[in-house]
């Protein structure tokens, strides 16, 4: 995959997560992985300036922080940067917990919390990308994966990325059924590896009955195209 310079991405963690999209996006745009670091709690938090100095030349920030109200004080922060710096830049928020929240957050015009990350794509952000092209650029290449198998005498003989998932699974995944047959219990198998590798069910605390990894698998597979 050749290298993008034209945008970068900055993934910012409070430490856990964010190293498997770093490794998987930084193939295609400039990428780099922050640990934020910030003073206080509550409504007295105050983020590091160094670390808000060096993050605000990048065009998108990919958030996996748990504390919603350092998530909230640092969406504040880049809102504020965005107007008196004339900037333009972007947040998704990759951790997040209750619709509330998610509604609170998504109440300024430059963030945007998708209930997984593998499932980010253009209908769902289709009033965001005239003002931030970017996404578009993003989405070229990460979010809600496509993939084509191709086969040969019903044999999986390669698998072409078009789309890859920010956290990578795909190109975890599915590499080890190249050789297989392809019949409805290899796509079993296949969803059955991404829920191996998911990080979904760590990231958020979910309500809804079914398992998120299960929901992640789902996504891979319809993502799916089969040519023979």
């Amino acid at each position: 995959m050749e290298l993008n310079n034209n945008l970068s991405i900055a993934i910012l963690s409070d430490g856990k997560y964010g190293h498997r999209a770093k490794n998987t996006i930084k193939k295609k745009f400039n990428c780099e992985l922050f640990k934020i670091e910030y003073s206080g709690d509550f409504e007295n938090i105050k983020i590091n300036e160094d670390l808000l100095n060096k993050i605000i030349n990048f065009h998108i920030i990919i958030t996996y922080i748990k504390d919603p109200d350092l998530t909230y004080t640092f969406i504040e922060k880049i809102n504020e940067i965005n107007r008196n710096l004339n900037k333009n830049i972007f947040i998704i928020v990759g951790a997040w917990k209750g619709e509330g929240f998610k509604r609170q957050i998504e109440s300024f015009k430059n963030v945007f919390c998708p209930d997984f990350m593998c499932n980010l794509k253009e209908c769902h952000l289709k009033d965001k990308l005239k003002d931030y092209p970017q996404l578009k650029e993003f989405l070229k290449y990460f979010g809600r994966p496509i993939v084509n198998i191709y086969l040969n005498n019903n044999i999986i003989e390669s698998i072409d990325i078009l789309r890859e998932s920010p956290c990578g699974i795909c190109s975890k995944a599915l590499p080890e059924f190249i050789g297989k047959t392809m019949e409805e219990k290899t796509l079993k198998n296949i969803g059955l590896r991404v829920q191996h590798f998911c990080n979904a069910s760590k990231l958020r605390i979910f309500v809804e009955k079914e398992c998120k990894k299960v929901k992640a698998g789902k996504i891979l597979l319809d993502g799916i195209n089969i040519i023979k």
